[in-house]
């Protein structure tokens, strides 16, 4: 009767256990990974996996970011795609990717390149644009654009490592929740066969 008893009580343990850890897994992966953007140049392009390539850009402050390349990987300039083949090392790029808690890495869901600027359109604006402008007004603008660009780019950065770190953040959590679930799986196992070796004694002793 003991015997059955101690069966019984571990395989509640062990059901309950599996059940918490279970839930957690289930919330960690049903969460959809946010989507991240950054703006800067190729470094490099690694191509040694071509089921997964590696590409290096760096943004004007200098910091250097790998991004993976999938296959499912969207590659565009304005709305025509293009291959791996176009992004050479000075390219400007923005790149939309996700960032994977579980393994750290970033996977790029689209990458856009600048549409060449036409010969013929480039000249039309030059002439259009070269007798309306003077000299004061021209040293007047160019310094407010060239401010008010990093500072979009600044924010950006911030955004995507704000992104990021809530990303960590969340990862740690849940893995406090899975060490607390098999914290408290050990100690009832133990509980049980504590009380399973007592049941035991008092069965031996005459």
């Amino acid at each position: 009767m003991k015997s059955t008893l101690v069966r019984l009580v571990i395989g509640v343990a062990l059901v309950a256990g599996g059940l918490r850890v279970s839930s957690v897994l289930a919330q960690t992966e049903g969460k959809t990974l946010p989507t991240l953007l950054i703006k800067g140049d190729v470094v490099a392009l690694d191509t040694n996996d071509p089921s997964a390539a590696l590409l290096k850009v760096k943004d004007r402050y200098g910091f250097e970011t790998p991004i993976f390349l999938t296959p499912e990987t969207k590659i565009l300039q304005g709305e025509e795609p293009v291959t791996a083949a176009s992004l050479t090392e000075g390219t400007a790029v923005e790149v939309e990717y996700n960032f994977d808690i579980n393994t750290a890495k970033r996977h790029a869901v689209s990458v856009k390149l600048p549409i060449p600027p036409e010969v013929g359109v480039e000249e039309t604006v030059t002439d259009v644009v070269a007798p309306a402008s003077a000299e004061e007004p021209a040293t007047e603008v160019a310094p407010v654009a060239e401010s008010a660009a990093p500072a979009a780019e600044a924010a950006e950065t911030l955004e995507a490592v704000e992104a990021e770190v809530e990303a960590t953040v969340e990862a740690m959590v849940n893995d406090a929740e899975q060490s607390e679930a098999d914290a408290m799986v050990e100690e009832v196992t133990a509980e049980v066969l504590e009380a399973a070796e007592a049941a035991t004694e008092e069965e031996v002793a005459p």
